[in-house]
């Protein structure tokens, strides 16, 4: 399957957009998007996730691993 080339900008914001709308999410401040080749996923990418004070830190580790799952089927980082 062919996976669509895309911004580091343009993911961070999807992936950021994709953990909030999971409920009890809301708290999920930021996500960095770091260049990370890894060739048994066949993808260039890993999310790091920063969550506020209050947060539910093993909700929000559920939502990051599940959209971050989803988002490597379709997208791989553009490195240029």
């Amino acid at each position: 399957m062919h996976k669509t080339l895309i911004s580091k900008a343009q993911l961070e914001l999807i992936a950021i957009e994709e953990i909030r709308s999971f409920p009890g999410c809301e708290y999920a401040s930021s996500v960095e998007v770091e260049y990370q080749p890894d060739r048994s996923s066949d993808t260039n990418w890993a999310l790091h996730v920063t969550a506020r004070e209050g947060a539910d830190l093993e909700r929000i580790h559920y939502a990051t691993k599940t959209a971050s799952d989803r988002l490597k089927r379709r997208y791989n980082l553009r490195t240029s």
